[in-house]
């Protein structure tokens, strides 16, 4: 094999539990319980409209991917749809953000250890480099490996997302949903907006094309999937938040803790850390591998240093593009153990690149996919609620934009021609030869 192709071991049912995992952070131990007191029992329409939405992201996202079955994900998507340019713009905003939004993920699953057990702040830096650093490590092995690992761990946390969620429906009281729209339809705006940051890590699995079995089939199907059991899970959670009312009388992160402490008892706190840590290694699992491949796609075509499309020798994967990954999130725990910032605010700002470059994703989807494919209405979907999204996000807007300011005075590499939709999904698609 050339050390330069990446290996095709993915199946959709890989994809799908990677997917789930890119978005599943631990944030769905708070956010039912902060949408419910935000909007009252109507949160549950902006939940309704927030997952028609990751549905049209996850088609339009998975068909442009099947359309054009390519590691470099959105930025190859914008460089058919619009020209070296905006590529190298959407480019910048990822690297501008990933590198700086995975060590947050991972210290908030660290953080409900630390204050679980009481232990020092201090600690959760090193959980934190725990997480990430055999992250790397399993994601140098191949994703084979690493996939079953992420399996068993998406497994058990949608089980216990589920098993949680039902013994609260017990809980449930129809008084509880009145009055119905306590703060008014600005609430539920705000609630959706809340969600829309939830959904974030669906571009993450698009960069793993090249590593499917059958791209233009499975990459569509399982990003299709993961939204619908994305949103099947996460509403179901938040019909039981309403429901028993528990967003109003728990205390503390996680709410969602007090539905467990009932069938559970004292082992719930402990169980929960551990759960939130599961979550977070999910969630920075998948990012790991997606953005890994793109610092690859890119590099192979002439964007960044050429020893970043060097693979791994025996398990083909992008080790170099791993190593810078995990020295630059060294540099980032560092500077939060020193600086000790607010995590919250630290998110924010990278985050909102993402609304930036799920605009350019879909406006390329748009463009590159023909009339008539299911791709194009979603992508059309998913521009609009980006467009609505963006001025919310003041003043993190400023992060993006300062970030396209700088990437317009830094010289550019070569580059290569734009990927063609056609002739990149036949040849990917082509039996791999055992």
């Amino acid at each position: 094999m050339p050390d330069t192709e990446l290996q095709r071991t993915l199946r959709m049912t890989d994809g799908t539990v990677m997917a789930v995992g890119s978005v599943l952070g631990p944030s769905v131990l708070v956010l039912p319980a902060l949408t419910a007191r935000t909007a009252g029992p109507a949160s549950l329409v902006a939940w309704g409209a927030m997952s028609v939405f990751a549905l049209a992201l996850a088609l339009a996202l998975g068909r442009a991917g099947a359309r054009i079955p390519h590691a470099g994900g959105i930025v190859a998507y914008a460089e058919a749809a619009f020209g070296p340019r905006l590529t190298v713009l959407t480019g910048w905003w990822l690297l501008a953000s990933v590198p700086f939004a995975v060590p947050v993920i991972a210290l908030v699953g660290a953080n409900y250890i630390t204050a679980y057990y009481g232990l020092s702040p201090r600690w959760a830096g090193a959980i934190a480099a725990v997480l990430l650093f055999a992250s790397c490590a399993l994601n140098a092995r191949g994703l084979r490996l690493s996939g079953r690992v992420q399996t068993w761990i998406v497994a058990l946390v949608g089980a216990v997302l589920v098993g949680v969620s039902f013994l609260g429906l017990n809980r449930v009281e129809a008084g509880r949903f009145e009055p119905f729209l306590p703060h008014g339809w600005s609430a539920v705006g705000t609630a959706a907006l809340l969600i829309f940051w939830s959904y974030i890590g669906f571009e993450m699995v698009v960069h793993l094309a090249e590593e499917f079995q059958h791209p233009s089939r499975d990459l569509p199907l399982s990003m299709g999937l993961a939204a619908v059991v994305l949103s099947l899970l996460y509403c179901l959670s938040a019909v039981v938040m309403v429901g028993t009312g528990v967003y109003a009388d728990a205390s503390g992160l996680a709410p969602a803790s007090v539905l467990a402490g009932d069938a559970l008892g004292s082992v719930a706190g402990a169980l929960t850390a551990l759960f939130a840590l599961c979550c977070s290694f999910v969630a920075v699992h998948t990012n790991i591998a997606g953005f890994s491949r793109l610092m690859y796609a890119r590099a192979r075509d002439g964007n960044l240093p050429g020893s970043l499309a060097r693979l791994h020798p025996r398990h083909g994967t992008p080790a170099r593009a791993l190593v810078w990954l995990a020295t630059a999130f060294a540099a980032v725990l560092l500077g939060v153990a020193i600086a000790d910032p607010d995590l919250e605010a630290l998110i924010a700002w990278p985050s909102a690149t993402f609304v930036a470059v799920y605009l350019v994703g879909a406006a390329a989807a748009f463009k590159i996919l023909p009339a008539g494919d299911i791709g194009r209405i979603a992508a059309a979907l998913t521009v609009l609620v980006c467009l609505a999204i963006l001025p919310f996000s003041w003043p993190a807007v400023l992060y993006p934009v300062g970030v396209a300011a700088l990437g317009a005075v830094v010289p550019r590499g070569a580059t290569t021609p734009a990927p063609t939709p056609d002739s990149d999904a036949a040849s990917v698609d082509e039996p791999t030869q055992q």
